[in-house]
């Protein structure tokens, strides 16, 4: 991808906004919404894409937590009320941390070999095996939690403590960590995100628009009349 427009930066965005959610949801929760987490996980392998939208599928549907999540977040004064600062703090952390992972290299190169074993794992055990996201999860662990601002994570102890669960938090942060690298890479910058807020917003209500019209499900009318 030599060329990158407003849309490929707010997709990229998006992916890290999703994947902040997720951590949010699975940490509080213990519950995640399975389309969503998919995506996360999938956009670690994938290499070398056409476009930025194949990173996350190909289909916007497969990003629209992270899209109503940013349209959430990134709000007028007035709707502060539907902000979630935990969100926000994963989102900034990982974004500092995607840039501290660049200045350093080594912990970069330990991933991505990492992540080519999780990638044989995948053809062997299955694409989200628990087996894949252990590995993925020992990147992480390995190479991005000692490095400061840590990511604490905040949520309900029975879900923290949950070593499945762990692991899929820890796999979360490094989709995160991977979107935030590759919004780097098409021009996205902390300062940028601060003064371009109304450009991100509108790109994403253009890329809501994409989305499919959900069908209310109508029911019956009920007779006024009795039988008789």
């Amino acid at each position: 991808m030599s060329e990158y427009t407003q849309q490929d930066r707010t997709l990229a965005l998006i992916g890290i906004y999703q994947a902040s959610q997720l951590v949010f949801d699975l940490a509080t929760t213990g519950k995640v919404d399975e389309l969503a987490y998919n995506t996360c996980i999938q956009s670690l392998f994938c290499d070398n894409p056409e476009n930025t939208l194949e990173v996350y599928g190909s289909d916007v549907k497969n990003i629209q937590v992270g899209l109503n999540t940013l349209l959430a977040q990134m709000s007028s004064e007035e709707a502060v009320q539907m902000r979630n600062v935990e969100v926000t703090r994963y989102v900034l952390s990982l974004i500092i941390l995607q840039k501290k992972l660049q200045q350093l290299g080594e912990p970069l190169n330990n991933i991505a070999s990492i992540l080519e074993t999780a990638k044989g794992q995948q053809t062997h055990f299955g694409q989200n095996h628990e087996n894949v996201i252990a590995a993925i999860a020992r990147a992480y662990s390995e190479n991005v939690s000692n490095i400061n601002p840590r990511v604490m994570v905040n949520g309900q102890h029975g879900h923290l403590d949950n070593p499945r669960v762990a692991n899929k938090i820890r796999a979360l942060l490094l989709a995160g960590i991977r979107s935030a690298l590759l919004w780097s890479q098409l021009g996205g910058t902390r300062w940028g995100l601060l003064w371009s807020r109304k450009k991100y917003l509108q790109s994403a209500l253009e890329l809501q628009a994409m989305l499919p019209v959900q069908k209310e499900k109508l029911t019956p009318p009920t007779s006024i009349f009795k039988d008789d």
